[in-house]
Parts: C-alpha cells; structure tokens; sequence
C-alpha cells in the first residue's frame, strides 16, 4: 500500500437542520477559519461553480425563492475538495466533502476541521476516513477485508435510507437515534479509542492519533472493532461482487425493525 492516502473523506448524517442559515453560516465558518481549507468557489449544483462568496450564499439561502436543494462548495487550491450540504431536510439529510492533496503534516488540522464540523452539525452517523491506494480487485481476504472497509467508509444517501450505516471508518461519529441503536453502553466497550463528545455524541477512533496511523494498522483495528459489533446487527450486510470489486449492501436486523416504526 502507498505511504498516503489519496483522498479523505468527510461523510455525515447530521442531526440537525441544514437550511438553517445559522447553522450554515457556522459551517462556513469552520471552513474558513483555516486558510489552507476555505473555498475558492460554489454553486447549486456539481455543475455551477462561481468565485466562494459567502455574503452571496447567505443571500440566496436567505431568499429562498427560487430555492435551491443543494450548497456545493470546491477548493481548487493546494489542498482541493470538493461536497454538498443538503439544503432541504429529510431523513437522509448529507453532508460530504473528498479532499485531495493533503500532505501529512497537516492531517492534524484536517481531523480537527472534522470535529469542528461534527460539533456544529451533530451527526446521527458519521465517517472520516482516509483512503489508501489499494487493488481494484482483491486476490487475498485481507484485500477483500480492505475493499470492504473503503466501501463502508464512503456512506451515501441512496445507501443510507433503505440499508442503515455501513460501518466503521478511521473516525465515526454516532449520536441520536443510531447511537440508541447500538445503545451507548456498547459503543464505550468498542475495543478502540472511544470518546464521549460535548455536544452529546461520540466518537471512535480506530487508533489513538489517526494522523500519525498507516494502512496496516488502520485495516487490523478496523477488523477487530466490526467483529465486535457484529453480534448486535445494525450494520448493514455485506454483499461481496463476482469480479471482486464492489461491495453491495443490504439492511440488518435491526435496521429492519426501526425502519417499521
């Protein structure tokens, strides 16, 4: 495996309204509190990109006719990103953002740009994670192992609603309802760096310093915490391609009875 991840990854479900202008203002506030992640553009849509003005954004937000569903903001500097936050809400509300380009001495600030955005959106369920080159099909079970932890740790909307989360990545997040689902008291046993946030989630890391972690080490405690929480069936299930190369995922059982509620 390469010495560094090539991309990182920030997925969360949050807990709170995104439309919110109060809340939006505090999301651009942590991207802008940092020079080397402020944006350098936005848009309504993947395909709209303007000059990041956030008096702009807020205008927008604000008037809401004609309303738009979707903020992106990008980064085309020396650390670039590019991600959406969801605007209308509903129980698959998004947040998430893939950066590129960050060199390792930075990797600090970068997991705490994600504290920062967890404390302001408080996600029911949340990922950060970084991805390692790998193969894109495994020959071995700890490349399949490997693939599966990529695939669990890119959670998306269209998997979230009818499967649940997916599973653990480098950082999760857990709070509200999915963090009753698993019933706190199972989350602090999780055999990894378990801490109890301010804003009443909590976060898992798999090593101590995920900055200063590599792929090995990454991959072996994943392996050993999704062990641990196998038995209490949240996770969704995994569905493993006939190419080795994708993984597919379907609802558990528990995911199964808070869906029917």
């Amino acid at each position: 495996m390469s010495e560094l991840p090539k991309v990182f990854g920030i997925s969360m479900f949050p807990n709170v309204e995104l439309e919110d202008i109060d809340v939006i203002d505090s999301i651009l506030n942590v991207f802008e509190s940092n020079d080397y992640f402020k944006p350098t553009s936005w848009g309504n849509s993947e395909l709209v990109k303007v000059d990041y003005d956030r008096d702009e954004i807020r205008e927008r937000i604000n008037l809401k006719q004609p309303r738009f569903s979707e903020l992106y903001l990008q980064r085309a500097k020396s650390i670039e990103y590019s991600g959406r936050v969801d605007l209308i809400s509903n129980f698959r509300n998004y947040f998430g953002f893939y950066f590129k380009k960050i060199p390792k001495k930075l990797w600090p600030e970068f997991y705490e740009l994600s504290d920062k955005i967890a404390r302001v959106i408080k996600p029911r369920y949340g990922i950060t994670h970084g991805f390692w080159p790998g193969p894109e099909t495994w020959q071995t079970e700890r490349e399949r192992l490997n693939i599966w932890m990529d695939f669990c740790s890119q959670p998306a909307p269209v998997t979230f609603g009818p499967c649940g989360p997916t599973g653990m990545g480098t950082r999760t997040y857990f709070s509200g309802d999915i963090l009753d689902l698993f019933g706190r008291d199972v989350i602090r046993n999780i055999p990894a760096n378990v801490t109890d946030l301010d804003w009443g989630g909590v976060r898992i890391d798999l090593v101590e310093k995920p900055w200063e972690a590599d792929a090995n080490e990454v991959l072996d405690r994943w392996i050993g915490v999704m062990e641990y929480l196998e038995p209490y069936e949240v996770f969704a299930i995994p569905t493993f391609s006939e190419d080795k190369s994708s993984v597919f995922f379907d609802s558990n059982v528990a995911w199964k009875r808070y869906m029917k509620k």
